[in-house]
């Protein structure tokens, strides 16, 4: 093919990136104690430049409607455990699940999950188009049937969460998310923010150009006193009300500029807490990039993870850090009530007879499936470390790894496990902290797979056997992973999409990533009478800009739904379509032309994705008996009865 598409050549660099840095055994990522405070922090065990992929993609969870099926609870004791559980996760907006309900939260791992903030330092971003335009030509050439398989709604299909450097982050250096102007207090005017920082740095260059070339001639006292107008009276007119924050930046004489340059800056300098040496990295915290994804190799199961590199009985294969979720059971369990609504002024009797009429309806959120639960516990444990949530089912016979209980010095084990129940969603994942170890020498390239337990696996069994029973008379309709498939497949000619095709098919939405040049605006006038408005796409971008920028296109908040108009070129020269968006605009005929095929793609209507199907199968992940504290056993022999 001549001509891909821009976003398949940005995509096909970050996995070319990725494959090149995978050829050094080296770990690129770590993690350990944050600079910041006693949480978690993931650390750079290489430099990476901006716009770097950062670690290996990972799985995302999508749940839904939490907070609804919980409103019982919301605003006592029980909500704001669960409010403790959310405050780790992300919203589904930032990981391209914003359509499967009205509500969405994400559950990730790895340093998507270790990653704290910064107002100063961000240095790395969540790469949306990475999930927005994710492929599963792996997945589906693999076998895979979702029709078929019992598989179907088991595992997520949401992947390849990926971190981008969006600066130059030295080797050793902590990562920093941008986690919203509210949370890293963005706007005190006292505090430095990544803004002020930067525009210091600008300055500090020009100032010691100035001072280089004419403090030998001015002399020293002069000198200083010229430092001293440019922080106050030259901040004051410049940065006005962040003058504050931009003075505490600078140093006490205009000797001191060239050494905040010379240390990386005024954010490294001020900062230099989230500098470690590597070599205490590699002593002291967990290697991140140990897993890649891979389709698995046991039937059904989805995606797994495979060692990145070869690794030795007894060694760290994945870092387990644990969110609690109290009551988890009750608050993955979802009930739905079909049926007429009640008339106020029915009387009690035609109440009863309206409620028989109604159809409930109960599930479990698919997060159930890669929680860790206890037979004797109400708590359930999400393991947020990196690739955790690929790691699949081996059984005894299969399994080359097992969980231990982590061994580092900045993590509190100890003082997590003598915590009871109630207390446990206010520990923090720095305190239980797991170990995903080898339990014999594995290979590189090999699929890392642990022992589920005894039930789980007796549950898939039972549910295996009795899949084409329970589903005989489902009617499955092709999901928007198909579908895309179809258009979109890696390693196969573009299949163009239909002129005048309907927004839907099914339980698929046509969604189209829009950004358009409201100032080149072109007018068509119409049969009738009446005009058409017609913006241009933003142009593809260059190959010397930054992907954060120029594909700004390819971000959650530009998907709307969409008709495709008219077609132009072809597979060699790439699709071009103009499409007619759903949005709602002062006239009814607006148009945009030149969207790329890439921009175009289909969705599951909410809650229609195959992981909402009551069929599915829902099980947790055995917690191993032997290393389960006695203070998280609160179930009784009754209760026990009553959770199962």
């Amino acid at each position: 093919m001549k001509a891909l598409t821009t976003v398949l050549l940005t995509l096909a660099a970050v996995t070319a990136s990725a494959a090149k840095k995978d050829n050094n055994d080296e770990c690129k990522i770590y993690l350990a104690e944050s600079s910041t405070a006693h949480v978690l922090g993931s650390y750079a065990g290489t430099s990476f430049n901006r716009d770097d992929t950062i670690g290996p993609s990972d799985a995302i969870i999508q749940f839904v409607d939490i907070r609804a099926h919980n409103h019982e609870v919301s605003g006592e004791s029980e909500g704001l455990l669960l409010e403790n559980f959310l405050g780790t996760c992300w919203s589904g907006d930032a990981t391209s699940g914003m359509g499967e309900g009205d509500e969405v939260i994400s559950a990730v791992g790895g340093p998507c999950f270790s990653s704290t903030g910064h107002v100063g330092m961000i240095n790395a971003v969540i790469y949306q188009p990475s999930t927005l335009l994710r492929t599963d030509s792996d997945l589906l050439n693999s076998g895979y049937d979702e029709f078929t398989s019992p598989g179907r709604g088991a595992f997520t299909t949401y992947h390849n969460l990926t971190l981008l450097a969006v600066d130059k982050i030295p080797g050793g250096m902590e990562l920093f998310l941008d986690f919203g102007a509210e949370y890293n207090k963005y706007d005190d005017v006292n505090k430095p923010n990544i803004d002020d920082y930067r525009k210091m740095d600008e300055a500090m260059e020009k100032m010691v150009g100035f001072f280089n070339k004419h403090a030998d001639n001015i002399g020293e006292k002069a000198a200083n006193e010229v430092f001293e107008f440019m922080k106050k009276d030259v901040l004051d007119l410049t940065a006005e009300k962040r003058s504050p924050a931009a003075r505490s930046l600078l140093p006490e004489s205009y000797k001191g500029l060239q050494e905040i340059i010379d240390k990386g800056g005024s954010a490294l300098y001020n900062n230099p807490e989230v500098m470690k040496d590597v070599d205490w990295l590699k002593s002291n915290a967990y290697c991140q990039d140990n897993l890649i994804a891979g389709v698995s190799t046991i039937e059904h199961a989805g995606r797994g993870a495979f060692a990145s590199r070869a690794m030795k009985k007894g060694e760290v294969i994945s870092p387990m850090p644990l969110v609690a979720l109290n009551r988890g059971e009750d608050a993955l369990h979802m009930k739905e009530i079909v049926g007429e609504e009640e008339d106020d002024d029915d009387s009690e009797d035609e109440e009863t007879d309206a409620d028989e009429t109604k159809e409930t309806t109960e599930t479990k959120q698919l997060l159930y499936n890669y929680m860790l639960s206890h037979p004797k516990s109400s708590v359930l444990f999400f393991p947020a470390g990196p690739m955790s949530n690929y790691v699949n089912h081996g059984g005894k016979k299969k399994s080359n790894a097992k969980l231990v209980w982590g061994t580092k010095t900045w993590s509190n084990v100890k003082g997590a496990q003598e915590t009871s129940v109630d207390e446990l969603s206010y520990v923090g994942p720095i305190d239980m902290m797991l170990e995903l170890i080898a339990t014999r020498p594995i290979k590189k390239g090999e699929e890392v797979l642990l022992d589920y337990g005894d039930d789980w696996e007796a549950a898939w069994k039972n549910h295996v056997d009795k899949w084409k029973e329970n589903t005989k008379d489902s009617k499955f309709t092709k999901s928007a992973m198909i579908l895309n498939e179809f258009h979109h497949g890696v390693g196969k000619s573009p299949e163009p999409f239909p002129i005048d095709d309907t927004e839907e098919e099914g339980q698929i939405t046509l969604q189209c990533h829009l950004l358009y040049d409201e100032d080149k605006i072109e007018r068509r006038r119409n049969q009738d009478g009446s005009r058409t408005k017609v913006y241009p796409w933003i142009p593809a971008p260059t190959s010397n800009e930054s992907r954060l920028k120029t594909d700004i296109a390819y971000r959650g908040v530009n998907r709307v739904g969409c008709k495709v108009i008219e077609r132009s070129g072809d597979a060699e020269s790439g699709y071009r379509y103009v499409v007619e968006p759903h949005i709602e605009t002062e006239v009814l005929n607006v148009l945009v032309k030149n969207v790329p095929h890439e921009a175009i793609r289909y969705i599951d209507k909410p809650y229609t994705n195959p992981q909402h199907e009551i069929s599915a199968f829902r099980h947790t992940i055995e917690f191993p008996d032997s290393i389960f504290p006695k203070q998280w056993r609160d179930l009784d022999e009754e209760e026990i009865k009553d959770e199962l």
